[in-house]
């Protein structure tokens, strides 16, 4: 499987809005309100544009032709703080079939490989639902450890509050 990121731009505005109001994707999400096209382009403008957050689209490539490629899916890098060298690292699943354990796993070493190299970040810290393993369970595989527990954290689709896990990387152990 050969994919790539690249930087998100407005146009994959309705792709963004499709995926994340999903009801199988906005599960994962710690703010699980729906976004809109206008939501998306004022988020873009405020948090993409200023350099907070460097997201991008997970493009696979048409192993059939190779010259072709389209969107499965989009991850990011957030709150960036460049004075402590530290950011957040953001898993954002699609309902597409190419988004799969092999394709999540890529993208994440990819863009660890960002953060660390590109940005010069110490740390990398996520966030994942406690209930959500499979997530747990990929940044795990790509050497993220349990920095803490956080109790009854974030309400889920139901209301709900739910358990936390905060999974942390520093850059000597990538």
């Amino acid at each position: 499987m050969r994919i790539f990121l690249r930087p998100i731009t407005l146009d994959d505005g309705s792709n963004i809005v499709k995926w994340r109001n999903s009801p199988s994707v906005s599960a994962h999400c710690l703010n699980q309100k729906p976004i809109t096209l206008e939501s998306n382009k004022a988020f873009y403008h405020m948090y993409v544009e200023s350099g907070l957050y460097q997201q991008y689209i997970v493009e696979r490539v048409d192993e059939d032709f190779g010259v072709s490629s389209y969107p499965i899916a989009t991850v990011y890098l957030k709150d960036i703080d460049r004075t402590n060298k530290r950011c957040e690292l953001c898993i954002f699943t699609s309902d597409d079939q190419e988004w799969g354990t092999e394709s999540q796993s890529i993208a994440v070493t990819m863009l660890l490989k960002k953060a660390f190299e590109e940005l010069g970040m110490h740390k990398v810290y996520s966030y994942v639902f406690y209930k959500f393993l499979d997530e747990a369970n990929l940044l795990k595989c790509a050497g993220f450890t349990t920095e803490a527990v956080l109790k009854d954290e974030a309400m889920d689709a139901n209301g709900e509050y739910q358990d936390i896990i905060r999974f942390v990387i520093f850059r000597d152990q990538f």
